[in-house]
């Protein structure tokens, strides 16, 4: 029979965030999963079958990268509004000079 691990998935991920590196350094496009996955298929090759558990506090780094996600989506909700009051404006600005035009070339008849 095969074994049982439980693994804490949590964990797993972040241990491959800080060690998935290329030559420069940086992250590869999911790398963390690469990681995971080779690291399944060698518990599966020795024939131990992985319980995966996510539980508990999300680790640091994802806690910041939600931080950082939260902080950019306020940016961006301002930059929004921003722009659409501006175009807002812009379009009352229409409204009245059109209007003003249509005015003033209906002059009443006498």
């Amino acid at each position: 029979t095969a074994q049982r691990l439980a693994v804490d998935a949590s964990v797993w991920l972040n241990q491959f965030v800080y060690a998935m590196r290329d030559a420069d350094g940086m992250l590869p496009r999911h790398g963390h999963l690469l990681g995971f996955f080779r690291r399944v298929c060698r518990l599966l090759y020795f024939g131990v079958k992985p319980v995966f558990v996510f539980d508990g506090p999300a680790p640091p780094i994802k806690r910041r990268t939600t931080a950082k996600r939260r902080s950019q989506k306020a940016v961006q909700e301002v930059k929004l509004r921003r722009a659409v009051e501006k175009l807002v404006g812009v379009k009352i600005k229409q409204a009245v000079l059109n209007k003003a035009r249509v005015a003033s070339h209906a002059t009443p008849e006498t």
